[in-house]
C-alpha cells in the first residue's frame, strides 16, 4: 500500500481537528479524559502548528485515501535541548492499522529532520510502546536508547531517543 507523509496547510486544519478528535478520543482510554459537553474530544494546541517556528503538521495518506496524521515540533519536552525533534502527537486510524501504513509514515516523519529525535509513549499504552518499539528499532537497525519519564503530572512515560540521518 502506498504512504504519503503530506505537509499540511492552515487550510487542512479542520481536517486535522476531526481528526484529533479521533486521535484524543482513542488516547482518552489511558488518560481518563471525556468529552466536552458537545461531545467532543479537542486539542487546543492545534493552531500552534502554524504560528510558531518549528513546528510541522503532515497528514497521512494510504493508497490515496486519509489515513491519519503526524505532529512535530523542534525542542525536548524532556531535556530542554532546543536541537532534538519531537514527535509530537502520531494516528493512524484503526481502518488502516497493522498494514503497514504506521511504520512507513513514521519512516518518513524522521526524514524530514536529519539529527537527534524522540518520542515518548505512556506506559499504559502498551500497544503504542510495541509499535514504537519495533518501528523505531527497524528504522535505526537498533541504535537507539529508551529510558523512563515522568511527566509533571505524575504520568509514567518512556522516552525513544535516536538520530535520524538526511536521505541519501
Amino acid at each position: 500500500m502506498k504512504v504519503e507523509l503530506v505537509r499540511a496547510s492552515e487550510r487542512d486544519q479542520p481536517i486535522l481537528s476531526n481528526l484529533l478528535h479521533l486521535y484524543v478520543h482513542d488516547f482518552s482510554e489511558f488518560l481518563g479524559t471525556t468529552p466536552s459537553e458537545q461531545g467532543l474530544f479537542s486539542y487546543p494546541r492545534l493552531p500552534f502548528y502554524w504560528r510558531e517556528a518549528g513546528r510541522a503538521a503532515f497528514l497521512i495518506r494510504a493508497a490515496g485515501s486519509l489515513a491519519g496524521f503526524a505532529l512535530t515540533a523542534r525542542g525536548s519536552l524532556i531535556s530542554g535541548d532546543p536541537e532534538v525533534s519531537d514527535l509530537t502527537e502520531f494516528f493512524v486510524v484503526r481502518g488502516v492499522r497493522r498494514h503497514g501504513v504506521g511504520r512507513a509514515a513514521a519512516h518518513e516523519v524522521f526524514r524530514t529532520a536529519a539529527g537527534v529525535w524522540e518520542v515518548r509513549v505512556i506506559d499504559s499504552n502498551q500497544p503504542a510502546r510495541h509499535f514504537w518499539q519495533c518501528v523505531i528499532e527497524e528504522y535505526t537497525r537498533g541504535r537507539f536508547k529508551v529510558e523512563p519519564w515522568t511527566r509533571d503530572d505524575g504520568t509514567d512515560w518512556h522516552a525513544f531517543r535516536f538520530t535520524s540521518y538526511p536521505a541519501a
